[in-house]
């Protein structure tokens, strides 16, 4: 799956007074019972791309949409313009620069698809990665997850909660790039039409079937 459309974020802790730093389970439980609070989400973001240096490769903006189990709807703006959406078992990819439908199987590992992370089974977290929980005296919590998949396209994946609050993800592939991205009007479990997740095909566009084999 395009790793365009993920979200990430630099981490803003330079300065910052860490006063515990946990392991395990324990870190493993606090994300899974923050996590837990979601049963849906709605929030516009916005999406840095940056290269190994840190140097900002592109921004653009959009807006997401997930419920519970493994549904999301991800849609960003010019001049990087795409729509995915997902119905639990299926993902499309809309491309519409290209004028193209990507239709392919949803694999609903977290390692995968990091917004799983968001939408899929949080119980399954600590089964899949290792984790770590570095508290803030301001209330400022940071979740690094680390792949236990080797073939895991993520070195690891930074979650930031502002008192119990989602505020930022960050996501570092193989190759040190890192895509940041910036929650804001966030709405925990709104009432979410579920046709929003059954992808309705734009008259002449072409299909890329990748669902066989």
């Amino acid at each position: 799956m395009p790793v365009r459309y993920l979200g990430h974020l630099i981490a803003l802790l330079l300065g910052l007074t860490m006063t515990s730093t946990l392991w395990a389970a324990t870190a493993a439980q606090q994300l899974t019972q923050q996590l837990g609070r979601y049963h849906s989400i709605s929030a516009d973001f916005v999406q840095y791309l940056l290269d190994a240096s840190g140097s900002r490769l592109q921004e653009t903006t959009g807006h997401m949409v997930l419920s519970q189990p493994n549904r999301f709807f991800w849609q960003t703006q010019d001049p990087f313009a795409q729509t995915i959406v997902s119905n639990g078992s299926e993902v499309w990819i809309h491309d519409p620069d290209l004028e193209q439908v990507t239709r392919q199987l949803l694999d609903t590992r977290t390692t995968a698809t990091p917004a799983l992370l968001l939408s899929g089974d949080n119980q399954a977290i600590g089964d899949q990665f290792n984790i770590r929980l570095s508290d803030n005296q301001d209330g400022l919590q940071q979740f690094d997850l680390r792949p236990k998949d080797p073939e895991s396209l993520y070195t690891y994946i930074r979650l930031y909660f502002l008192h119990g609050d989602l505020q930022q993800m960050q996501l570092v592939d193989s190759l040190d790039q890192k895509t940041a991205m910036h929650f804001t009007n966030l709405q925990a479990n709104p009432n979410i039409d579920n046709s929003l997740f059954e992808f309705i095909m734009p008259t002449d566009t072409d299909v890329i079937d990748m669902r066989q084999p």
